[in-house]
């Protein structure tokens, strides 16, 4: 399996796995500071492939002259080149999710009737 060390790019993890997982034959496992890549039944995921992807993605973000992406063995590292920092993309939200299906609201009083709506249909 191939490790991702993502601790300087934290702000774009979930991000970057979603973008791995659309061009890689491979289930990306995000943990705390790093993506872990599972690969399908029978598929070999290339640490050279995954690194060129990782290189690919910061080039979109056009952060690629800010970050180094290095191999060894397994595990990919990113390390910093400058000292900016990462800022996130978008307004940051308060959304609410529902943690049984996945429903999204930015009202309080919304998702509270909405779960007790799961357990009334559920028989609890």
């Amino acid at each position: 399996m191939i490790s991702i060390e993502c601790s300087k790019i934290k702000e774009l993890q979930i991000e970057l796995a979603a973008y791995l997982s659309e061009k890689l034959p491979a289930v990306p496992v995000v943990r705390t500071n790093d993506i872990v890549l599972d690969p399908l039944i029978e598929s070999q995921v290339n640490v050279e492939d995954a690194r060129v992807y990782v290189k690919t993605f910061l080039t979109r973000h056009s952060i690629d002259n800010d970050f180094l992406v290095n191999v060894n063995g397994d595990k990919i590292q990113i390390a910093t080149v400058s000292e900016r920092k990462l800022q996130k993309q978008g307004s940051e939200s308060n959304l609410l999710t529902c943690p049984h299906c996945g429903m999204v609201t930015p009202y309080k009083e919304e998702l509270d009737v909405h779960v007790k709506i799961h357990y009334i249909f559920s028989g609890y």
